[in-house]
């Protein structure tokens, strides 16, 4: 009888994974977990064909792996030509794979207490979240996903009212070579 239970347990709790979520994984959505303080965003389905890459008018690239929220660009008080502001914004590689490739429709997801916020990668892993989406001071939980692979970030986000250059800007942390703080962000 015990083991019957079990099972049947176990078979609806496995019902559950994959459910989160809006039908194009992006904007303001629920999907939190459950239990004592949990802010946890369940996995999400890889997006396919992801969508274009970022467009840059200088350069012509979509200058992934960059630093993106400077001054001239997407600093929300001092923006570049037709660019809007990004709150959050980086680059998502594939894990394991030499040089760093791009994982294109995996969704980012910040979690900050009642409030999951979504955005999906581009065709060159770029992702970002608009100025302001999160107001105030916070802090968050942040993942990357694809179902069946649901990786977090080790650290908390921590943000405020505003920031100066590369504040929440993942490329800046996230980065190789002389003052990176983390390796690139990968799933």
């Amino acid at each position: 009888m015990r083991i019957v239970f079990l099972l049947t347990s176990l078979l609806f709790a496995a019902c559950t994974v994959g459910e989160v979520g809006t039908s194009n994984n992006t904007g303001t959505d629920g999907g939190m977990g459950s239990g004592s303080g949990s802010n946890t965003a369940g996995c999400v389905d890889r997006i396919t064909p992801a969508g274009e890459a970022h467009p840059h008018l200088a350069g012509g690239t979509s200058n992934a792996g960059l630093n993106c929220i400077v001054a001239g660009c997407h600093l929300n008080n001092n923006l570049g030509t037709n660019a809007p502001g990004y709150q959050f914004a980086g680059t998502l590689y594939k894990a394991g794979v030499t040089p760093l490739t791009p994982n294109a429709g995996a969704t980012i997801q910040v979690v900050s207490g009642a409030m999951t916020l979504k955005a999906v990668t581009d065709k060159d892993g770029n992702f970002s979240f608009a100025a302001g989406a999160l107001p105030g001071a916070f802090t968050a939980t942040t993942n990357a996903t694809a179902c069946p692979t649901l990786t977090p970030m080790v650290t908390q986000l921590v943000g405020g009212n505003g920031g100066g250059a590369g504040a929440n800007s993942c490329n800046l942390c996230h980065t190789t070579g002389a003052g990176a703080q983390a390796p690139p962000i990968t799933m």
